[in-house]
């Protein structure tokens, strides 16, 4: 995702200075843009424009993503009739996977995928090309408003993640009515078209306050070293746990409903469901962490309401199918895993202490890495688990396993970190360095 930077590389900006103060003020150069410490306005026209960028980044990337379970069901049901339900788990996991990459990439994709007919074809237009345009988009919108902000940072991330639970929202039931209208590739070359035309809005509202450092001056958005500290060692490991189990639901939901008389009539819509619970659970727990000042309890608690309502909840419904039941699972879990996933990069930076626009870039791109390498290596298994025909039992409890793990890993991170700060705090109260 391009950002917009003025010609002088400096943010843009709603005041004015005389031509009289402008010559007083020495050019910039990047030895005092490197000693100048960067502080982020927390408001302002040009944050705003990059939030409602980020949005749409969301709701054209992961939201898109987040249907892809209605997809999935088409596949095995009038597609890839002949294939296993492991090989077409491979379909919906690269998109969570690196996140270098265009916008141009995504409607690419999509248009490949409207003329593919084998498994190999959905593959490299869904999986690779699709997947690398939308893990792009996802990224950069974040990152870029999440450096405007300080004070209110965890209700902007919130805001701006609730655009894939809206895209998540939207797209399952708009595939759905299309593709009894108009067929499943001519739907999928209009949602390229609406995919193309909401980046290219993006593209023009999203901005960057930091000024770009030149070639010479650029870090690399990875850096093992961020692993030295344990309570980011321990915040990354838990959330990547979490994720081996989280995108179950969301990919086998309209699979598991489609196989039991009585949740078939909502097969197609129990992702646009989940997907607007999460919108809730996106924002609201977000306002409140800003409130009390910290995110990393409200993460844990979240990420344990998430893996109880996998076990507790879902699979109950799995031996007593209901509608009922399903869509109290639905809601739950749409509420807890969209908190959890809205507040991960509050948290991250909360429990890893980076204060700099580089540390942000860093700690971020890592933690997406290795979060990529969860998603990439989890629904396989989870599609082993599932076999051939909708059998998800063996699914739901590994889901359920391995985000129990992950959450007590975080809530460890959580624990180490209040430690920390508490030493911190009597270290300055006894005027100690």
């Amino acid at each position: 995702m391009a950002t917009q930077t003025d010609p002088e590389h400096k943010p843009r900006s709603s005041t004015s200075m005389s031509p009289k103060d402008t010559a007083a003020v020495p050019p910039a150069t990047n030895e005092t843009l490197e000693l100048t410490p960067f502080v982020p306005p927390d408001g302002g026209r040009d944050a705003w424009m990059t939030v409602a960028g980020g949005w749409l980044c969301q709701f054209c990337s992961f939201g898109f993503v987040n249907s892809l379970g209605s997809i999935q069901y088409i596949y095995e049901k009038e597609i890839l009739t002949h294939e296993s339900s492991l090989s077409d788990s491979g379909l919906t996991c690269l998109e969570r996977g690196p996140y270098l990459s265009r916008p141009s990439f995504s409607v690419g994709g999509l248009i490949a995928l409207s003329f593919a007919t084998e498994y190999w074809q959905i593959f490299l237009a869904q999986s690779v090309c699709f997947g690398l345009g939308a893990a792009g988009t996802f990224i950069s919108g974040l990152v870029a408003a999440g450096q405007y902000f300080k004070k209110r940072r965890a209700l902007v991330m919130g805001i701006v993640a609730s655009g894939s639970s809206c895209g998540g929202l939207v797209f399952p039931i708009m595939l759905a009515r299309l593709f009894d209208q108009i067929g499943f590739r001519q739907t999928l070359r209009y949602t390229a078209l609406m995919i193309g035309i909401l980046l290219a809005i993006a593209n023009l509202l999203v901005s960057s306050p930091v000024p770009p450092k030149g070639l010479a001056g650029r870090r690399s958005l990875m850096s093992f070293a961020t692993f030295k500290k344990p309570t980011y060692l321990l915040f990354v490991t838990g959330s990547f746990l979490f994720f081996w189990g989280l995108f179950g639901p969301f990919d086998y939901l309209p699979l598991f409903t489609s196989e039991h008389p009585a949740t078939q009539s909502i097969a197609l819509y129990t992702v646009a469901i989940l997907n607007g619970a999460s919108i809730f659970g996106r924002i609201l727990p977000n306002i409140y962490s800003d409130r009390v000042g910290s995110s990393v309890w409200i993460i844990t608690a979240c990420a344990l309401l998430s893996a109880v309502s996998v076990l507790v909840i879902w699979l109950p419904v799995y031996y007593y199918p209901s509608a009922g039941g399903l869509v109290v699972f639905v809601v739950v879990f749409g509420f807890a895993s969209g908190a959890f996933i809205s507040l991960m990069t509050p948290a991250l930076l909360e429990v890893a202490g980076g204060h700099t626009n580089d540390d942000l870039s860093v700690m971020i791109g890592t933690f997406f890495a290795i979060i990529a390498i969860a998603s990439l290596t989890g629904l396989p298994v989870q599609g082993a688990a599932a076999g051939h025909g909708g059998n998800v039992m063996g699914l739901i409890v590994f889901c359920g396993v391995a985000m129990i793990a992950g959450t007590a890993l975080v809530g460890c991170a959580a624990l180490l970190s209040q430690k920390n700060k508490r030493k911190a705090a009597e270290k300055a109260t006894d005027g100690e360095p």
